[in-house]
């Protein structure tokens, strides 16, 4: 039964299970209702715990959200290297594979639509300490030397720099956020000439 506010202790099994559970309910909270229209209460009512529990999982609402949005892009980065494991062609047929696959995760994902509001950015920026900014852009550059070392192990062409080519998926991430400033033809353009750039940049050669 729900209990309003009172919390409890759990056991390792039991908090295991109920995180699971709160990303779950959050994300289908977040992707209905957006950041401002979260109310943790609600969250704690759809898996059955007081809302006082919530605090001994997540301080914040803002932290529920990033959460989920760290598991969600460690799924994503593995399954775009997984298919990259299978893709065949050549190293620039497969950096379009790869900068495709970016391109569609940023588009479907529905937290992607929450942090396209300035508001709702800012909020969630300004919970992130400097070290958790730090560690998400070590992590995407992990990503990208993951990307480089399969390119690399397929013999396809020099090294390339994973430091600019993780900028240059920035710059995608930063215009995705942005598309409701632009009409659906300067969007596809600008992310047609930032594929452009991203192939160039690992294989050295045009697409």
């Amino acid at each position: 039964m729900y209990i309003a506010t009172m919390a409890r202790h759990f056991s390792n099994a039991e908090r295991e299970t109920i995180r699971t559970q709160l990303l779950a309910a959050g994300l289908e909270r977040f992707t209905r209702h957006g950041l401002r229209g979260l109310r943790i209460e609600d969250v704690c009512r759809d898996i059955g715990i007081a809302k006082g529990s919530f605090y001994s999982f997540f301080p914040h609402k803002e932290a529920l959200f990033l959460a989920i949005a760290d598991d969600r892009d460690q799924a994503h980065k593995a399954e775009i290297l997984s298919t990259l494991e299978r893709t065949t062609g050549t190293a620039s047929e497969r950096a379009v594979r790869f900068f495709d696959l970016m391109v569609e995760k940023l588009r479907s994902d529905p937290l992607i639509a929450i942090v396209s509001v300035p508001e709702d950015l800012a909020a969630i920026m300004r919970r992130m300490p400097p070290e958790r900014v730090a560690h998400e852009a070590e992590k995407d550059e992990v990503f990208m030397l993951a990307f480089c070392e399969n390119l690399r192990t397929q013999g396809l062409g020099t090294v390339p720099d994973a430091r600019a080519i993780t900028g240059i998926l920035g710059l995608l991430v930063s215009l995705v956020l942005q598309k409701a400033l632009m009409s659906e033809d300067m969007f596809e353009i600008s992310v047609a000439l930032l594929r452009e750039l991203f192939v160039l940049k690992v294989t050295g050669q045009a697409s």
